[in-house]
């Protein structure tokens, strides 16, 4: 906690830096690839879905009613419509994908979020250059294919492993203008 004390304490934080706690540390490496995929494609650049979460506008029209929660209110925002793209092209049910994770990870998100300001301690919005430079980081190369993609199971999310499959998933699509959507289904 000593750490998060710290980190609150400063207006502008590196978009690569993380604490040293491991839970924490693949929180943070969830919210951050959801913030990079969400900029990269946001309708200003992939344009995978019809929102605008990482302008000047909607800044200006969150930051009255969220003040220093803005970045936070923009993550939800993003969260929300990426869920909804990737829930219409892989379906609902028995699929997980970034932004529709298991409950128990979801609920660990959702709470980091919201009382450890993980957003912020992530380095919050950063620009389009940052959100490549940490897909290519953190991405495993992977030739990957349009649409939806079954990437493993359930069972991969006990393996930090899975973080770095979806990054380059994602990472290849986005280098070759195509979507693509990773998933991971109940074991068959």
């Amino acid at each position: 906690m000593e750490w998060l004390r710290a980190c609150r304490s400063y207006k502008t934080l590196n978009y690569f830096s993380q604490p040293t706690d491991p839970q924490n540390n693949e929180l943070i490496s969830i919210v951050k690839l959801r913030i990079a995929i969400g900029l990269l494609g946001d309708e200003d650049h992939g344009k995978w879905w019809p929102s605008l979460w990482f302008t000047a506008n909607a800044t200006a029209f969150l930051s009255p009613i969220y003040g220093e929660r803005t970045d936070d209110a923009r993550y939800q925002g993003l969260v929300a419509t990426a869920r909804l793209v990737h829930d219409t092209r892989i379906g609902i049910g028995r699929a997980f994908h970034l932004f529709r994770l298991p409950e128990t990870l979801e609920r660990r998100i959702h709470e980091g979020v919201i009382k450890e300001r993980i957003v912020s301690f992530a380095g919050g919005v950063p620009s389009k250059a940052d959100a490549d430079a940490f897909l290519d980081e953190m991405a495993r190369p992977i030739d990957t294919k349009i649409g939806p993609i079954r990437v493993g199971s359930r069972t991969d999310f006990d393996r930090s492993a899975w973080i770095k499959v979806l990054a380059g998933h994602y990472s290849a699509a986005f280098k070759n203008s195509q979507q693509t959507f990773p998933y991971f289904s109940e074991a068959l």
